[in-house]
């Protein structure tokens, strides 16, 4: 698909009002709301949530009554989306260098309020400047990785159909929120913030030694990504979890002892081999993708360029809907002195300062490309941005230890390089999203783009400060159980822990190396590393309802197709019938219930995004919803299950209604036949 040949919502030379002031206002509030609410609880739980589809919701529900176009609702929603990226990438990283110099306790206080205001200045200059790289890089990704490689993008969808449905009313709005309001129940139920009725995941081990160990996360939004995705990309996702977690896990477990019973024991391998693994996989697949896009990045380069020069005359040759922000040389040179400043100010060393430079703008460039791929196949909620970070600080940490920097020093200078390539990181997935939507609805890529750098702006200023205020209140403390309002911080300390390591000469390089290897093995065989290594990195739990997902999505499709060959094909009774070959009728079928199938995962998305924010706002209220003081295990996957029968059911009943309980016996058998004998050939 191309993006002559692709026809959006709104088309090319339709003009409608988008970038207004009323936008600005509006995106400026929501994105201070969502930075604010992101910031406290990834500081306290270690999870953002996903602001795109509750942003989306917001900005309808204010847009409308001031008979917004569907172009200013979905720029204010893009523009509002900033603050839940840029908060995930602060607090991944800038609290690490209150765990490095005050120890895993730091408790506030007057002392400690001056020591994180010392701080402010670098959180705010390192959040925006990351996420002006994040928003600056994706421009000639643009045309690579949405309209040549196509890929899915199911948050960016999800939006899409929202707005589409929202504006047209009718049976699609119906079906969304039917499906929101499952997901918002389901979310509601399960969380241990909210009524806590059953558990949010299941997850267990077996017998001792190699410990065969499974789970699932019970995440709607999950089954809708899933959905979106399709069974090709879920299947290679859930592949590589099989691989960390089910066949290295129990294997390096029974080599090198387990540090603790049961599931405890399989995050502790994972936390101190499987990690690494997945990073090593991550980076190599990272790289082998880059040199395969080489060209077609390098095209979209010289197009963001060709662009600049049409800007000049006007914008004359590019179609409103091609049409994206001047790529400069000159944005990065300004961008580096800015850095180069900076580092040379915290560090007070030239040398530290010549090497940090330019491995920040080599990383940044390299992993926003990557965080945009990640979130074209997962979605910017289950985005591996820590791998990302991880990655980068390891690299940035051997640099400096390799040219005698002082430890301190070198920490610092490597926590604000992991710092600034991880909010730039997260802005990048997160813009892909947004660019992908407006493909979709027919926005303009240049107002997207600048919508997104006055969210960055806003979002910048205002985070370094909310998280300077939440710590001075709470503290942070990652030592044992008792501690009264801690801040568990996980990702800082994590990333804390990592530089520190590598400083002390306590890397497991190994594993990393195995990762590697594991990757230089699938790109060998042909198979797509990226899809896989990213599985391997992932908690099992998150690959399972993707993987389930994607069977909803192959076996509606076989349903519809072998039930037409088998018995024909009855078309419901207000549409019109035509002379179709076996053929069309498949294909025409499969669009109808791939499209209601869209709008019912969109649903989910939202459902439990939406929830999500709601029970962040009780969080931090301090107001206790749960209703049960132990959760219950079992049941809480039977609904969840059938929640997917439900799902599936909805999208086959105008399939299944001339057929009798043995035809649909029938017809399930024939594929399962065809699904062992693929099963064989593989």
């Amino acid at each position: 698909m191309t993006g002559d040949e692709f026809v959006p919502y709104v088309p090319p030379d339709k003009v409608l009002p988008e970038l207004t002031f009323k936008v600005i206002i509006i995106g400026a509030i929501i994105t201070i709301v969502m930075a604010a609410a992101n910031a406290y609880l990834g500081l306290y739980a270690g999870m953002t949530v996903s602001a795109t589809i509750p942003a989306l919701v917001i900005a309808v529900a204010i847009m409308r009554p001031l008979k917004g176009s569907i172009l200013e609702t979905n720029l204010t929603k893009s523009m509002a989306v900033t603050g839940e990226a840029l908060a995930a990438g602060v607090i991944f990283t800038f609290p690490a260098l209150l765990v490095l110099y005050w120890g895993a306790e730091f408790t506030g206080g007057s002392a400690g309020w001056e020591n994180l205001m010392d701080h402010i200045p670098e959180m705010i200059v390192g959040s925006f400047i990351g996420g002006i790289l994040g928003i600056i890089l994706t421009i000639p990704l643009r045309k690579v990785m949405i309209i040549d490689l196509n890929l899915p993008y199911p948050e960016g969808v999800a939006s899409a159909e929202v707005l589409i449905a929202t504006e047209k009313g009718g049976k699609g709005m119906n079906y969304i929120a039917g499906a929101l309001g499952l997901g918002a129940m389901f979310k509601l139920a399960s969380t241990s913030f909210g009524l806590n009725i059953w558990h949010e995941k299941l997850e267990g081990t077996v017998g001792e030694g190699i410990r065969p160990y499974g789970g699932i996360n019970l995440s709607p939004a999950l089954l809708g990504v899933g959905y979106i995705l399709g069974m090709q990309i879920a299947k290679l996702v859930f592949i590589g979890g099989v691989i960390g977690w089910l066949i290295l896990n129990p294997i390096v477990g029974a080599i090198k002892g387990y540090p603790a019973d049961g599931v405890d024991g399989i995050y502790g391998i994972w936390q101190s081999d499987i990690m690494y693994i997945g990073i090593g996989a991550i980076t190599t697949g990272g790289i082998y993708t880059l040199i395969k896009l080489r060209k077609p990045i390098v095209e979209g380069i010289k197009k963001s360029m060709g662009s600049a020069k049409s800007a000049g005359e006007g914008g004359r040759g590019v179609i409103r809907t091609e049409y994206d922000l001047p790529w400069k040389l000159w944005y990065f040179i300004a961008i580096g002195a800015a850095m180069f400043a900076m580092y040379w100010w915290i560090t007070n060393s030239p040398v530290v300062t010549i090497v940090s430079v330019p491995v920040l703008l080599i990383a940044a460039f390299f992993f926003t490309a990557v965080a945009g791929y990640l979130a074209g196949i997962l979605g910017s909620s289950n985005n591996p941005i820590s791998g990302v970070t991880v990655t980068t600080l390891l690299f940035t940490a051997m640099l400096m230890v390799l040219i005698g920097a002082e430890k301190n020093m070198g920490m610092t200078a490597t926590i604000i390089v992991g710092a600034v390539v991880c909010c730039s990181a997260a802005i990048a997935g997160d813009s892909m999203q947004e660019l992908k939507t407006g493909q979709m609805i027919g926005a303009t890529p240049y107002n997207i783009q600048i919508a997104r750098f006055i969210g960055v702006l806003i979002a910048a200023l205002l985070i370094p400060l909310v998280v300077a205020i939440i710590i001075q209140a709470y503290g942070i403390y990652n030592g044992p159980p008792g501690y009264d309002n801690p801040l568990a911080a996980p990702q800082a300390t994590v990333m804390a822990a990592i530089t520190q390591g590598i400083f002390l000469g306590k890397m497991n390089w190994g594993m990393f190396a195995l990762g590697v290897l594991i990757a230089i093995v699938l790109i060998y065989l042909k198979l797509p590393v990226m899809a896989i290594a990213i599985g391997i990195y992932l908690p099992f739990t998150l690959t399972a309802p993707i993987m389930l997902g994607g069977i909803m999505k192959e076996w509606s499709d076989r349903f519809i197709k072998r039930k037409i060959e088998l018995y024909g094909d009855t078309p419901p009774p207000d549409e019109s019938v035509e002379d179709k070959d076996e053929e069309t009728t498949i294909k025409h079928r499969l669009e109808e219930v791939g499209n209601k199938g869209i709008l019912l995962a969109s649903g989910l998305i939202a459902g439990e995004a939406i929830m999500g924010v709601i029970i962040a706002a009780f969080v931090i209220a301090n107001v206790d919803l749960t209703i049960m003081g132990v959760p219950i295990g079992w049941p809480g996957l039977i609904v969840f299950l059938y929640l997917g029968f439900l799902i599936t059911y909805i999208l086959l009943r105008t399939v299944i209604r001339d057929l009798s309980f043995d035809q649909i016996q029938n017809v399930g058998r024939s594929i399962r036949k065809d699904v062992f004998d693929e099963f064989l050939k593989f």
